[in-house]
């Protein structure tokens, strides 16, 4: 049971997915000469701050619920594009593949452990 809240830790989940939205998801891959890039690249880096805000300014019950409704909806964004195979921004189109597995990892588990902290009765 130790184990289990280790892993379910909203902050951890939290920090990890901001950190590697960030640096992996904007950061790396984006070509800032390119206008339309560097301005969904501000977006994106919106949604870190948000993510890490929920992190380090929020705890208990409010920082779950925070988790669960920032990363929710992404992840259902992301199995709804992927089964309806709808084409992306960058000219690709969105599949089930082992591509899209980390982003449903780290969006999902951030999400799951939201909604199980949602009441924790910790605030």
């Amino acid at each position: 049971m130790e184990q289990l809240k280790k892993i379910c830790n909203v902050k951890v989940w939290l920090i990890l997915l901001a950190l590697i939205h960030t640096l992996v998801g904007v950061i790396a891959q984006t070509d800032f000469s390119v206008d339309a890039e560097a301005e969904m690249a501000g977006v994106f880096l919106a949604i870190s701050t948000y993510l890490f805000y929920a992190a380090f300014f929020t705890t208990g019950e409010a920082q779950a619920r925070l988790a669960a409704v920032l990363a929710g909806p992404i992840w259902v964004w992301f199995m709804v594009c992927a089964l309806f195979e709808l084409e992306s921004g960058a000219g690709g189109v969105w599949e089930l593949s082992p591509e899209l597995l980390p982003p449903l990892v780290f969006w999902g588990m951030t999400a799951l452990t939201g909604v199980l902290g949602w009441n924790s009765g910790s605030d």
